[in-house]
């Protein structure tokens, strides 16, 4: 069979030898047609490479099929990995996704766009919007899902990571290799995702009976030069700190070139280990050690949960939670190598 350049409707209906309405009601699973029949004219629809028109589809059915989701930066490693999974899981379920970068600024106005072309539902990381605008976003609209952030609102619901259970762990991580001094790069406390790394990371020190030291925990932004700056800004005021952990993996590549640069080696000077591993993680020298997040389930579940809501499944909206691991690779070693070498 010839394939036109564009497949009307009509186009299939002739071939199926029904009306229009009934190719539209197989299509939108419309119901009032047998099984046979539907069947029938999907698989022409697919032969014929029908595509159907997104616009007339929402006009009779209120629904766009597109889903707006909100990154903070796109070219942080961490997020493509979600964007990728969020757009396979809504491509199998028939939706578009449109993509908005905020540079990790507030983005209520981003959301507000979003709207106006007619999203069906909202993914977000609202990490910076302040909370009341959030809220008063989501009494105009909904469903919302916010990752790494919990907010009271009958028309959101979250999906979270342990970030708190993933600075304890990384604490282990390195006391359990001996360290005593850890530090920590992080950025700013106002952020609820950053801060419950940073008592995680101050309960990993407890749980390890160490003492919290304001010295040892050091402020920047959450990128390569961030951690660069903050690491040597730690080192100059601590140098007898043996190992840092950081906020992200992109930190604590930063902060292993400052270390580099100041004559320490990784891990027999200094242990490193980050958060999120993301791809470079494995690809650096020394192989960063990091807390691992699995990034494509954060997107699957993200959309699953969106489309459920989308659909009518309004009591489904209990906090999704993802538990991190530790990935350990070269960058982090026991004390005792550190030891041997100043012997």
């Amino acid at each position: 069979m010839n394939i036109k350049l564009k497949v009307t409707i009509d186009d299939v209906a002739k071939a199926a030898g029904v009306s229009k309405q009934t190719v539209s009601r197989a299509i939108n699973d419309k119901g009032e047609i047998s099984p046979k029949t539907r069947d029938r004219i999907l698989a022409l629809v697919k032969e014929m490479g029908y595509r159907p028109n997104r616009m007339a589809q929402a006009m009779n059915t209120s629904r766009s099929h597109m889903i707006g989701l909100v990154v903070p930066d796109i070219t942080n490693p961490f997020f493509p990995e979600v964007v990728r999974a969020v757009q396979d899981t809504a491509r199998v379920n028939g939706y578009t996704t449109i993509i908005c970068n905020t540079d990790e600024e507030p983005e209520i106005e981003l959301l507000n766009d979003l709207v106006s072309h007619g999203v069906d539902g909202l993914i977000t990381f609202t990490h910076r919007a302040h909370e009341q605008s959030v809220r008063d976003f989501a009494d105009r609209f909904s469903p919302m899902l916010i990752i790494n952030r919990e907010l009271a609102h009958p028309n959101i619901t979250s999906l979270m990571v342990d970030n708190f259970q993933g600075g304890c762990l990384a604490v282990k991580h390195l006391a359990d290799f001996g360290h005593r001094k850890i530090g920590m790069l992080t950025t700013e406390l106002d952020s609820t995702s950053n801060t419950r790394r940073v008592q995680g990371y101050r309960q990993g020190l407890a749980n390890e009976g160490l003492l919290e030291d304001p010295e040892l925990l050091v402020q920047e932004d959450p990128t390569l030069a961030g951690g660069y700056s903050a690491a040597n800004m730690l080192l100059e005021h601590r140098p007898d700190v043996t190992a840092i952990f950081a906020y992200n993996d992109l930190m604590a590549v930063g902060a292993m070139r400052a270390c580099k640069e100041l004559g320490l080696s990784i891990p027999n000077d200094i242990s490193v280990i980050g958060f999120d591993d993301i791809q470079i993680a494995s690809m650096v020298t020394p192989a960063l050690s990091s807390v691992h997040v699995n990034k494509y389930e954060i997107g699957r579940l993200a959309f699953e949960r969106i489309y459920s809501l989308i659909q009518g499944d309004l009591k489904n909206v209990e906090t999704i939670q993802i538990m991190p691991t530790i990935m350990i690779r070269e960058s982090t070693g026991p004390i005792a190598e550190q030891s041997a070498q100043e012997k």
